[in-house]
């Protein structure tokens, strides 16, 4: 009986780190080559747009055609238009002509937050400066679908070695590395992050053997096993539309990762089209935006400077202005105000 039990608790992990997979190898899939077996990418709409139709049942937008505020959806008979919402992330399904937004459906939720990030500074009390502590870079964000995430870190000069420790309920590991690396992919003798469950990541600066500075903590949460299916499967969903590489990653992945907050998964399959050579300025704007929402603005100046320069070299005046406002940012993170004016209060 108990042996049983143990084959049926394998199995059901097995399903799980495959569902996992398909998160990850998606991700990966954003880095091969766009020229096989992809759909013909629409021109550019010039509107504020807001989802995708992902079926073929409309009678004026076929599959994978973007949509925009006040586009009205209008099903064949008998058909449901299936489309993704890039305002909540959520997929959705039309059996009636109906105006896009307008239904209580694709809209922003009435819930949701505005969180103090590097990219809405006006949520935040105060602006921190830079720092000389070994301060994290990732994971990215306070919630992830990775079990395994990699762990870097902001060198110190003074610094001889490192120490990285990740501790959380019943948890606990710690690991030392020279002075010369600033990244530590998860190690394999170590115990993976479960799910829902939340853990703290911490480096410290050593000197010898004595410790001189510590990073602030980063704390994140592994999300439970039902939304990681649920992640796993709408990731498979966009996937099945075979969509450019670039496009996904901009606009669908992006979309379902941020409506969790997901920035450790949409930082990574942004940076995979960063390493496949993109040429897309919007890849790197994008990239350099939830840089800043992960309060990491060296890794933002990099991005928008490289989303700058594709930008001229393409005459795209509309990422231009985007990184120039992001750029904006940068600077005043680098360089935040000493005092505040009674009018800014």
């Amino acid at each position: 009986m108990l042996s049983t039990h143990r084959q049926k608790s394998k199995i059901g992990r097995k399903v799980y780190i495959c569902q996992i997979l398909v998160v990850a190898s998606t991700i990966l899939l954003l880095g091969w080559s766009n020229a096989w077996g992809q759909v013909k990418p629409e021109a550019k709409r010039r509107c504020k747009v807001i989802g995708r139709v992902t079926s073929v049942s409309d009678l004026r937008w076929r599959v994978n055609s973007l949509l925009c505020s006040g586009d009205r959806i209008t099903p064949m008979n008998g058909r449901t238009v299936n489309t993704l919402c890039y305002l909540n992330g959520e997929f959705l399904d039309f059996k009636q002509s109906s105006i896009f937004d307008v239904e209580d459906k694709c809209r922003l939720p009435h819930d949701r937050v505005r969180l103090c990030t590097g990219l809405n500074p006006t949520e935040c009390d105060g602006i921190k400066g830079p720092t000389n502590v070994p301060m994290l870079i990732s994971p990215y964000g306070s919630s992830m679908l990775s079990t395994r995430p990699v762990i870097s870190w902001y060198a110190v000069p003074q610094a001889t070695s490192y120490t990285v420790v990740v501790s959380g309920y019943e948890f606990y590991w710690e690991k030392t590395v020279d002075k010369t690396i600033t990244a530590l992919p998860y190690p394999k003798e170590e115990k993976e992050l479960q799910f829902f469950n939340t853990y703290k990541f911490t480096v410290l600066a050593n000197v010898g053997d004595t410790p001189i500075n510590s990073s602030e903590t980063l704390v994140v949460s592994v999300l439970r096993r039902e939304e990681q299916d649920a992640f796993a499967e709408r990731v498979k969903q966009i996937t099945e539309l075979n969509l450019p590489p670039d496009e996904a990653a901009i606009w669908d992945l992006d979309a379902v990762f941020m409506a969790r907050n997901l920035l450790n998964e949409t930082i990574e399959s942004l940076k995979a089209r960063v390493r496949a050579g993109s040429q897309n300025p919007t890849i790197y704007r994008l990239l350099a935006d939830r840089y800043l929402e992960a309060w990491l603005p060296k890794e933002a100046l990099r991005e928008y400077s490289k989303a700058a320069q594709l930008a001229k070299n393409t005459n795209n005046l509309d990422e231009l202005a985007r990184v120039q406002e992001g750029l904006k940012l940068v600077e005043l993170y680098n360089h935040p105000p000493t005092s505040t004016k009674p009018d800014q209060k």
